[in-house]
Parts: C-alpha cells; sequence; structure tokens
C-alpha cells in the first residue's frame, strides 16, 4: 500500500509583495549620498520613506530619510531627516532637517540627542512632549530674557546721572527729580542734596542753583577765580574738572599780622559721598549695614538723617531708570530700615510761639515800620506774612503781575506753591491792600525808582543789589537775582528793637511765627473751625494744622476751659 497523500499538494510559490520594499541604509554621509531619485520607484506619491539601519534602543531610533520626487527637470534628489514618534497612542512624524553640506548625519545626531532628553521619559524611552508642538511654541512664544541682573553702576555713577551729567549709552536726564513725583526739586533742595552728595570740595564753587518759570531748581556754572578754574560747561565737565577725591576742603590756616597769631579754621567733619569709597561700590549692592557704618562719624543726627534720605533718592532714581533690574524689590534702606541712634537734640524756641494780643501785634507792626527805611522790602517781606499767612519761600516768589486790586484778589501759582499741586487764590484785605500799596509806592523812592518802576520788573520785592550796568539787562531782570535774597540781617534787628521798645529782654521772635500767629488768630476767630482756617493758610490737611501750626497759650486755653466749665454750674464748695 503506498504512503502517498491523495490530496493536491500546495505551490510552493513567494507571496508577491503588492508594494515596493525600501531596503534601509546605513546612516552614514557616504551611504545618503549614493541614495538618488532615480534608483526608487514613486508610484504615484510624491515623497518616500527610507529608514536607516539604527540600533532599536537607542536615541535613533524611528530615523527616515525622506526622498522628494520632485519634476524631470530637477537633477537634485532633496532629502530631509525626519523621526517617527507615538505620542498619546498616536502615531506622528517630526521635521527634523534638510540634508545638506552644513546639516549632515554629525549635526542630526546632535539634534536627536537633545531632542530625546527633553522629550523623552529617561527610564522608559516614552515620547513624553510632543516635538511638533515644542516646535510651534517657539515660534508663537518668545523665552523672555533675564533682565532682573543689575547694569552695574557704582554709586558715583549714578550720582552723576542724578545731578544731570551725561552716562555713556544713556539718556541724559535734566537732573535732581523728585523720588516719588513727577517733576524736579527746588533750587533749595538741590543745592542741600548736591552738598551731601557732591559737595564739601571744591566743585560746590563751581555751581550754585536758581529756580526756573515752573519753580523748579536749575544748575548754574560759576568760574572759581581764585583757584583758576574756568567755568563748567555742563555737569559732565565740572565732574571731570574735580573727580572723585580731588579738591577735597582742608583745615585752613590764616595770620592775623596785627595780634602776630595764627588761627586755624577746621574744616567740616562731613564729607561727600561721591569723594569716599562708598560711593565706588555698586548701588545694586548696598545694605542698610554699610549706610549705618558710613554714616556713624557724620557731625549731627539731623546730618545723618539728610544722607539716608540721599541715598534713597539715588537708589530711586537709579530704579527709575532701569539700572537695577525689572526685579529690585522696596528700597532697601527707605522707612526707617537704617538703624540711627537718637541724640540729644536742641529744642526748638519758636515751636510753641505765636504772638496773639493786640499789644504784640501792634509792637511787630511798629517796629517794622521804623525798620522799613533801614531795610526795605525786608520790612514789608514779613507785615506780608503775617497777613497772607504765606511761607517765606513762597513770599520771595511773589510777581507784581499776581495782585488784583480790581478783583480784589492774589493769585498764588503753583509754580510758587509748596505743593505745585493746582493754581490757587487769596482774597485781598483792606489791610493786605494797604501794603501792598506801601511797597509799590517804591517806584518813586529815589533809590529804587531807576529800576523798580521799569513795567518789564516783575518782583515783588526787590533786591538792593542792583548795579547800574544791569539796568538793561532783561535776563537778569527776570532771574531771581533781582528778587530779595534773604532777610538774615534784618531778624535779628527787629528781634532786639522789639525787646528793647517792649522792655522784655527774653522776647522771641523770628519769621517762622508769623505762620502759626495767622493759624492761631484764625481758629480764635472762627471758634476753632479748622477747615475755615485751612483755606486761608493753603495747609495740606486739617491734621497738620492742628498738630503743627495751631499753638494758642497759656491765657487763650484758660479762655477756652472757661467757656467749657460754664456747663457746671452745680459745682459747689464744700461747708466747713
Amino acid at each position: 500500500m503506498s504512503d502517498k497523500k491523495l490530496e493536491t499538494p500546495l505551490e510552493k510559490v513567494g507571496i508577491k509583495q503588492t508594494r515596493d520594499k525600501v531596503e534601509p541604509i546605513r546612516f552614514r554621509d557616504e551611504a545618503i549620498n549614493k541614495v538618488k531619485k532615480e534608483n526608487y520607484n514613486f508610484g504615484k506619491k510624491r515623497f518616500k520613506y527610507i529608514p536607516f539601519k539604527v540600533s532599536k534602543d537607542s536615541h535613533q531610533k524611528g530615523m527616515v530619510l525622506k526622498i522628494l520626487k520632485g519634476t524631470v527637470e530637477d537633477k537634485q534628489t532633496d532629502k530631509i531627516f525626519y523621526v517617527r514618534f507615538w505620542f498619546n497612542g498616536k502615531s506622528d512624524m517630526h521635521w527634523i532637517g534638510k540634508y545638506s553640506q552644513s546639516f549632515g548625519t554629525k549635526e542630526c545626531d546632535e539634534y536627536l540627542v537633545d531632542l530625546v532628553k527633553t522629550h523623552q521619559d529617561p527610564k522608559t524611552k516614552f515620547w513624553v512632549k510632543n516635538p511638533n508642538e515644542t516646535k510651534k511654541n517657539e515660534k508663537r512664544i518668545v523665552e523672555k530674557p533675564d533682565t532682573t541682573q543689575a547694569k552695574g553702576y557704582t554709586i558715583n555713577e549714578v550720582i552723576e546721572a542724578y545731578c544731570g551729567a551725561e552716562l555713556p549709552g544713556e539718556p541724559p536726564e535734566r537732573g535732581f527729580s523728585k523720588d516719588r513725583k513727577e517733576g524736579f526739586r527746588r533750587a533749595k533742595s538741590c543745592r542741600n542734596w548736591f552738598r551731601y552728595m557732591a559737595g564739601y570740595n571744591n566743585r560746590s564753587s563751581l555751581v550754585r542753583f536758581i529756580d526756573d518759570a515752573e519753580g523748579y531748581g536749575i544748575v548754574d556754572f560759576l568760574s572759581n577765580k581764585h583757584l583758576r578754574i574756568a567755568k563748567p560747561t555742563s555737569m559732565r565737565d565740572l565732574f571731570r574738572k574735580y573727580p572723585p577725591g580731588r579738591g577735597i576742603e582742608k583745615d585752613r590756616e590764616y595770620y592775623n599780622r596785627r595780634r602776630k597769631q595764627t588761627y586755624t579754621i577746621s574744616k567740616s567733619q562731613n564729607y561727600s559721598i561721591y569723594d569716599s569709597n562708598i560711593g565706588k561700590s555698586l548701588i545694586s549692592e548696598l545694605t542698610p549695614g554699610d549706610i549705618e557704618a558710613w554714616i556713624r562719624d557724620k557731625s549731627s543726627w539731623e546730618i545723618k538723617i539728610d544722607y539716608i534720605k540721599c541715598f534713597v533718592s539715588i537708589w530711586i532714581f537709579a530704579r527709575k531708570r532701569g539700572w537695577l533690574g525689572t526685579n529690585p524689590g522696596t528700597c532697601p534702606f527707605d522707612n526707617g530700615q537704617v538703624y540711627v541712634k537718637k541724640e540729644k537734640r536742641g529744642t526748638d524756641p519758636y515751636k510753641h510761639i505765636a504772638m496773639e494780643t493786640e499789644a504784640e501785634l501792634e509792637l511787630f507792626w511798629k517796629c517794622s515800620e521804623e525798620l522799613s527805611k533801614q531795610f526795605p522790602f525786608k520790612a514789608e517781606l514779613h507785615q506780608f506774612m503775617i497777613l497772607t499767612a504765606m511761607r517765606k519761600s513762597e513770599a520771595l516768589r511773589m510777581k507784581k503781575e499776581y495782585i488784583d486790586f480790581d478783583k480784589g484778589k492774589l493769585k498764588i501759582p503753583k509754580e510758587i506753591s509748596k505743593s505745585q499741586v493746582k493754581d490757587e487764590e487769596q482774597p485781598i484785605t483792606p489791610e493786605l491792600e494797604i501794603l501792598l500799596r506801601n511797597i509799590l509806592d517804591y517806584e518813586n523812592d529815589p533809590q529804587f525808582r531807576d529800576f523798580y518802576k521799569m513795567k518789564d520788573f516783575p518782583w515783588l520785592f526787590a533786591t538792593r543789589r542792583w548795579k547800574a550796568e544791569k539796568y538793561f539787562n532783561k535776563e537778569f531782570k527776570m532771574s531771581p537775582d533781582a528778587r530779595l535774597g534773604g532777610d538774615e540781617r534784618y531778624i535779628p534787628e527787629l528781634r532786639n528793637y522789639m525787646r528793647l521798645q517792649s522792655g522784655d529782654p527774653n522776647l522771641i521772635y523770628a519769621p517762622k511765627i508769623l505762620r502759626k500767629t495767622y493759624t492761631t488768630l484764625s481758629q480764635v476767630r472762627h471758634s476753632g473751625r479748622s477747615e475755615i482756617t485751612k483755606e486761608m493758610t493753603r495747609h495740606a490737611s486739617v491734621e497738620t494744622l492742628n498738630e503743627h501750626y495751631n499753638k494758642p497759650n497759656i491765657e487763650t486755653r484758660r479762655k477756652y476751659a472757661d467757656k467749657v466749665a460754664e456747663i457746671f454750674t452745680f459745682v459747689r464748695r464744700r461747708s466747713a
């Protein structure tokens, strides 16, 4: 019996493939250069993927080379690196780069290494980020540069810029800007701040500060003939003439020929920030401890506080200019964060003094009238201050054009007001009108008639230091130099004369009590209505007015107490 099966045997023929099988190539430049589109059958497709012979557990897993069919005229074969990946259960392709002389297998491998580190889990080798989304976001999102780093300016460089000097590569500014408000400091503040920042030095003899038409301080450069220093052309030129450490004040010695003695005038105990070692340190690294150590040997508590304010000003200025980076925080040495030991301070003898009785007011006015011939404009300045409750700095800036007799009002522009917020007005009382006409009558005085009666002379209180050669100098007439400068010599004369006339050798007087006198009298006359007094004296708040300016004496307070005590009619003396 035969062992052969009766069924027809299966035909042993290989399965015919319906698609072209693409043989993988090595991941080498020489292998890629041999790839030509003519050697491949694209069929109806425009491209074909060629796999690479790479390890399945390396970063090169899934790499393919895409070649484009192009047109018949194209002789070059375009080749592009891609990588296949699985993300969230879906297959996708990521474009790596076009093969060229500048981007070959080496650059492609470096790109893949970085891509795998940032988009795959290092343990499971699963894709945790979609590289296509990352590439899309690179065009949509721009990474913010690190702007928190400070620019590296020293304290001295910031002081130069704060004073108005130009720094290389930085836009210039006017100088002496306010800390937390718009605008600039007045001339008096500029003078003080410059002294602490760069004064106690010969460079301070080359500058002075005056107020412009808007009430802001501007610098006016001077020459020093004694030191043979030419007038600086700018703040930059000033600091060039006197760099840090040059021109510091020293003890001065002079010889008295008559007494045949040598005298020494000691230099100030204080010195500027600009001429010290702390000025050469970085503003971004300044700490409260640095300032505490630096101000320890300064002359007084008030001077130390002013130095701290200067450090705060230059720090805020550097922050506003963006020199401390975008995240400097709050000022580290502001609001009492720098420790200053309290020192015994002298009491202000005028703090709680105000003239309230008619006898005191009449004495003041009578003495001022009698001294007006010796001190013209200065005597009227004090009389003007007590009738208007204006500050001395405001009164000195008054102009003739601010007076309107027809409407009975006195204009106080914001440029001369301390607040500098808005224009204000004050009524002209009959007494104030008499005083204003007395002042304007100086037009007929022979010693002032040459310039005071000129139509273009603006100031209400004029200076007595008038030179004939400046008669036609309009710039001088309009400048603050043509107005009254001060009353330092007049104050002791008036005080002594009031003591002589009253027979009281201890009588106290100073210009600062005039505004307090007006405030106290207004409170008494208006039965303590602070809102009325506030409008007349132009105080910022009622609290400030009541705390610092309302100064009734013991007799006035006794009258207040007696008026309240009238209610207690039931109080009786006990019988024995």
